[in-house]
This record gives structure tokens, sequence and C-alpha cells, in this order.
């Protein structure tokens, strides 16, 4: 059950790469807030890989509670307040010095973006400052010394942190990395740091296995930053061959080619990329294709969408033939009322020879004028055919039109 007097206390999110916490690193929050913040941002990644965000609770003088990392998605059935209980129930520390000292920290810390060194940072202090207390209380010897290396290892731990939080925010990535390599961090944790930091040529220079984790990151920018991202990191030549289509059909999306996209959907690696792909199908009436990624990758509010487009569309090519269909049936009806009058002013104008005509060559003067009438016959009755063939292919559109309808 949430505490009835649920008072807030401050959150900073660290350590994570899902985009609600980097926006807002850190809130004032009660704890029923935190949990419906934690469970909302769940349901938004259940379809993305593992993630994960330190948890860092604090009084509002900036002393720490507890902090605590979490392992995301869970099951939408999960408990979200058995899940952070510990938030809830721990309790700010009583007045210390050390306390004092970690407090002083994070208040200048929060003055600025938080690398992502800050939180590991905290915690190192709050070890410390434990393992001079467990000094003070217990008295054998080795104990003692124990706790006198634990102390120095935290201490040195601490000062390499600081350091790299200093330099990352000061965007010298570069040099991070050396000190990553002399502090024996391993290759993956370099990568990562510089993905965080928009510099994917050089995680890949620094770890070709991070290709994944780079295209995820590229994936969730806009248009035209994911196009410059990609044309760099292969101009670069920092990706293996085999891995390269992964790359040319995310510029093809880009850059809508079609038949590229095709013939490439096989390399299709992320249910992300699989909806953008299915969602740019949809809109160039390609359907078909659109269904055969879907059953490598389902989603079933694109396979809705599939289904109401290509309903509509069939629908729509139906109505066109029938319209187009209508427009020649217009048109040959206006030919045939041109014929009809033209064959009527030549029987006048035969009238007019046979009265008026008074000229030796008057019998010729008719002969032409009834062959004329006979060859615009022939022409009015060629006319009254293609109609009659039109009208016909006219109620056959509009029976196709009315049956869709009824289904």
């Amino acid at each position: 059950m949430m505490n009835k007097s649920d008072k807030p206390f401050k959150y900073v999110f660290s350590e994570t790469s899902i985009e609600s916490f980097k926006k807002k690193p850190e809130d004032n929050l009660t704890f029923s807030a935190l949990v419906n913040l934690v469970q909302t941002v769940n349901y938004q990644i259940k379809y993305l890989n593992n993630e994960s965000v330190v948890i860092s609770k604090y009084t509002k003088d900036g002393k720490l509670i507890h902090t605590e990392k979490i392992d995301l998605p869970v099951s939408e059935h999960t408990d979200f307040e058995a899940l952070l209980v510990k938030f809830e129930q721990s309790k700010p520390p009583k007045p210390t010095k050390e306390n004092d000292v970690v407090s002083e920290g994070i208040n200048k810390k929060s003055k600025k973006d938080k690398p992502k060194f800050q939180q590991l940072s905290i915690q190192s202090v709050t070890m410390i400052g434990f393992t001079v207390l467990t000094l003070c209380v217990l008295g054998t010897g080795f104990t003692i010394n124990h706790s006198i290396n634990q102390a120095n290892k935290q201490q040195t731990k601490l000062s390499q942190e600081l350091l790299l939080s200093q330099l990352e925010t000061s965007e010298k990535y570069d040099k991070v990395a050396q000190k990553m390599k002399e502090f024996d961090y391993p290759t993956k944790s370099i990568a990562n740091m510089y993905i965080d930091n928009g510099k994917f040529v050089s995680a890949l220079k620094t770890d070709k296995k991070a290709l994944t984790s780079v295209l995820k990151e590229v994936d969730t920018e806009e248009s035209k930053e994911q196009k410059s991202a990609l044309e760099t990191i292969k101009k670069a030549d920092v990706v293996e061959k085999e891995q390269s289509p992964r790359l040319d059909l995310r510029l093809a999306l880009l850059n809508k080619d079609t038949d590229f996209l095709k013939k490439n959907k096989k390399n299709i690696d992320s249910q992300d990329l699989a909806d953008r792909i299915i969602h740019y199908f949809i809109s160039e009436k390609e359907y078909d294709t659109a269904k055969i990624v879907l059953k490598d990758f389902p989603n079933k509010d694109l396979e809705k969408q599939v289904k109401e487009a290509e309903t509509e569309n069939q629908k729509k090519q139906l109505e066109d033939k029938l319209n187009s269909v209508k427009k020649t049936v217009s048109d040959t009806k206006k030919q045939l009322d041109g014929k009809n009058k033209q064959i009527s002013d030549l029987h006048k104008q035969l009238d007019d020879l046979n009265k008026n005509d008074k000229s030796p060559d008057k019998g010729k003067h008719v002969d032409d004028k009834n062959k004329e009438i006979d060859n615009a016959n022939k022409d009015k009755n060629k006319i009254s055919d293609i109609l009659k063939d039109q009208q016909g292919k006219e109620k056959e559109a509009q029976k196709a039109v009315d049956d869709f309808n009824k289904n």
C-alpha cells in the first residue's frame, strides 16, 4: 500500500539510454508519482531491447537516501509498487559529516548536465563513508587493514570517475576514452560512451560489435540527422562488409528507394525499422510486400492498417475505373450526336440540290451527296457499336463497385 503521507523527494535518473529519463534526468516526485512514471516508461519501451536506469532518491537538501538500478521493460503484470518499494521504505540519513560531504558534492553537480559517471561517484562516496565508520567501530587488526584497503580502492575509483565526468562534461570524448582504457574499462563501455554522445564513428572504431547499439541510437533521430549519421558511418568505412546492408537498408528507406527495400527486406534487423518500412510500403501501395515483412515482424496495429489501406485502395481503383468508363461513354455519345447532326445537315443539302440545282452536273452533285450520307451512316453505325460495348463495360464496372460496397 502507498504511504498516505506520500511526500515529494528529489529523484535523479542516470546510467540510462531511455529518452524519457534523459530528457528529464531529475524531478521532485511523490512515491506514487514515481511508480506511475516508471510504469508509463515501461509500457513505452515494451518493444525495445532490455534497458535500465539508475534511480537515486535525495532529501531536499541533497542527501542521498537510496539508489538502485532498475531493469526495464518488465511484464505488464508487474506490481510496480513492490518493484520500487525500497524507495518508499528508505529513510533520510541521520546527519553525519560524511553525509554532509555527499550533499555538498551533489548540490554542485546538480547545477550542470549529469554525465554518465556521476551516480557511480555518489555511490562511491557513500561506500567510503561507510568504510570509515567501520574503521571506527571494528577493532581487530585484520578488519582495520581490510577496511583501509577497501577505502583506498574506493577512493581511487571515485577519483577516476570524477576525472571522467569532468572530461565528458567538457566534451573531450577521446580523452575520456584514453583514460577509460588506462582505468581498465571494457571496450564495450568505451564504445557506449561514444554512442551516448553521438560519436558513432569513434564508437565503431573502438568496437565493431557496437553496430547494433549505434543503429538503435541512430534510428531514434530525425530523418535528416539519421541520413547524415548513416552517410558519415558509411564513408568512414568502419563497418564490416557483411554488416553494411544494415546501413544501406536504412539509407534506402530515407531515400525512398522502393526497389532496394523490396529486394533487401531480409536484412531488416529490428522491430522499429520493420515498422517504419511497413509504413513506407503502405504509402507506396506495396501491400503484398508489407505483409511479407509483417510475417517476420508482427504488429497487430500495422496489420490492421495494411488491411484497411488495401481495402480502400481496391475500392478507389473500382470507382476510378467506373468513372473512367462513364467518361468514355459520355464522350462517345457526344461523338454520336455530332455524327447524327452531320447526317441531318447532309440530307438538308441533298434536298436543296434536288430543288434548286439547275446545272448540267446536277446528277453528279446529287450522287456525291448521297455518297457522303452513306459514309456518314457507316461511321454512325461504328460509333453506335462502340457505344454499346462501352455501356456494357459501364454496367460491369458499376456492378463491381456495388458488390464491393455490399461486402
